[in-house]
């Protein structure tokens, strides 16, 4: 049996008109919170949290499912946690909002106020459903952030937790404080940063010159790129080696835990850095 929202889409196709956007409300005194509608190819979804996770996964229909279950821990309460849509220019963001301290935009969530957080007891774990074309910004505070199999674009970001993407197919961006990045993307370029954990990053084709950035503290940097590589590097370590599976031409001061100079042809920019951990840039098959 079809389900509230189920009807509302069914009855907007068979009159010829796109799929409505269906949404409970602002979910304030709901567990289970949803949101459905329609995210054409090569415009952005985005998904903003604070404390939880964020997963976005295929859907099965071309359109976009957003659910979002909430977790009363510590005396906290489903009413803390209400929740903003946002659509502009065929662009949709959709936030977690805590005690109605702050408002969602398309781009992301404004926080009023920044003395909150100590109080946000309950927690919201997003699982979105988006088709693959579409692009996907995913984000949270307190959590892991996952992006598999989907995204012509993705940017993806926490601060506590892990920062996976898996199976995109056009550029990323991905960064964390504490936790690892690890991106595999059919088309690059990728930046990924984090402070502790490792970072690795692999492309099996790029499509554009821009330049790549990857950088830890703590943890080690492995960077797989296709065979035709070209680009000006520079690797710096303080507690760990540098390998490369191409050639460099070296340009500038090289040692056990400096190295700058040219692959191939040169053009993009390629800098990794770390202090504690190593750098191997590898040769994709």
């Amino acid at each position: 049996m079809l389900n509230k929202f189920g009807k509302l889409a069914a009855l907007a196709a068979l009159a010829g008109f796109p799929a409505l956007a269906v949404a409970q409300g602002d979910g304030r005194n709901l567990e289970r919170w949803h949101w459905d509608g329609r995210v054409d190819a090569g415009h952005w979804m985005g998904v903003h949290n604070v404390n939880g996770r964020v997963e976005v996964v295929p859907s099965s229909d071309n359109m976009v499912h957003v659910t979002a279950e909430k977790h009363e821990n510590r005396g906290g309460r489903l009413d803390e946690v209400t929740f903003q849509v946002v659509q502009e220019g065929g662009d949709v963001s959709v936030c977690a909002i805590w005690h109605d301290n702050g408002r969602c935009t398309i781009r992301g969530f404004q926080q009023f106020e920044n003395n909150e957080n100590e109080h946000n007891r309950t927690t919201v774990d997003f699982t979105v459903r988006v088709p693959r074309s579409i692009r996907v910004r995913a984000a949270t505070v307190n959590g892991g952030v996952s992006v598999r199999d989907v995204g012509a674009e993705v940017r993806a970001s926490t601060v506590n937790g892990s920062c996976d993407v898996s199976n995109a197919s056009g550029p990323v961006r991905a960064s964390t404080v504490n936790g690892g990045v690890n991106v595999t993307t059919s088309t690059g370029p990728v930046t990924a940063t984090t402070v502790n954990g490792d970072v690795d990053a692999r492309m099996a084709s790029l499509s554009t010159t821009d330049d790549m950035r990857f950088s830890t503290v703590n943890g080690s940097i492995t960077i797989t790129v296709p065979a035709g590589f070209g680009a000006d590097v520079s690797f710096e370590t303080v507690h760990g080696s540098i390998g490369s599976d191409f050639p460099v031409t070296l340009t500038g001061r090289f040692g056990p835990r400096h190295a700058s100079g040219t692959i191939g042809n040169g053009g993009r920019q390629l800098r990794a850095i770390t202090v504690n951990g190593s750098i191997d840039l590898r040769k994709g098959s």
